[in-house]
C-alpha cells in the first residue's frame, strides 16, 4: 500500500497545476507575441545598422574629398599670404592640418603664408573652397582624412 502523505502530495501537485493552467494561458501568449516583436525590433535595428553604416562611410568619403571651386571663380580669385593665414587661423588650424585639408604638403602651407610661393590652379581652387567652411566642417573632414578609408575607428 502506498504512503498516504505522497499520495496527498501528488494529488495537490496535480490540482494546483490544473489550477494555473487557465492562469498561465494567457502569459504564455503574451510571452510569444513579445518574442515574435523583440525578433522584429532585432531585424530592424540590423538593417538600420547597415544602412546607418553605408550611409556614413558615403558621407565619409564625401568628406575625405578635397573641396572644389568653379573655374571662373578661380580665376577671378586673389590669394595673398596675409589671406592664407587668416583662412587658416579662422578655421583654428595648424599648418599641418590645414595643409591636409588641402591634401598638400605643409612646406607648400609654410611657403604660401610666407609669400615664397603661390598655389597651382588646383591648390588654388580647394583653397576657395575652403573659405566657405566653418571650423566644425573643416574638424569633420579632417578626422574623414584622419582614418583609413574615410572609415571612423
Amino acid at each position: 500500500m502506498a504512503n498516504l502523505g505522497s499520495i496527498l502530495k501528488s494529488e495537490i501537485a496535480r490540482l494546483s497545476r490544473r489550477s494555473l493552467r487557465p492562469l498561465c494561458l494567457p502569459i504564455k501568449k503574451d510571452v510569444a507575441a513579445l518574442k515574435r516583436s523583440l525578433a522584429q525590433h532585432k531585424r530592424l535595428l540590423a538593417q538600420l545598422s547597415r544602412d546607418n553604416a553605408r550611409l556614413m562611410a558615403d558621407l565619409n568619403s564625401k568628406l575625405a574629398a578635397p573641396p572644389t571651386a568653379p573655374a571662373e571663380v578661380v580665376n577671378r580669385a586673389r590669394l595673398g599670404p596675409s589671406l592664407i593665414r587668416s583662412q587658416r587661423k579662422r578655421l583654428g588650424l595648424s599648418r599641418v592640418a590645414f595643409a591636409k585639408l588641402l591634401g598638400v604638403s605643409g612646406g607648400a602651407v609654410v611657403a604660401w603664408e610666407g609669400g615664397r610661393s603661390k598655389p597651382r590652379s588646383a591648390a588654388k581652387a580647394t583653397l576657395i573652397a575652403v573659405r566657405r567652411l566653418g571650423k566644425r566642417e573643416a574638424r569633420q573632414r579632417l578626422s574623414a582624412l584622419a582614418t583609413p578609408d574615410g572609415k571612423k575607428s
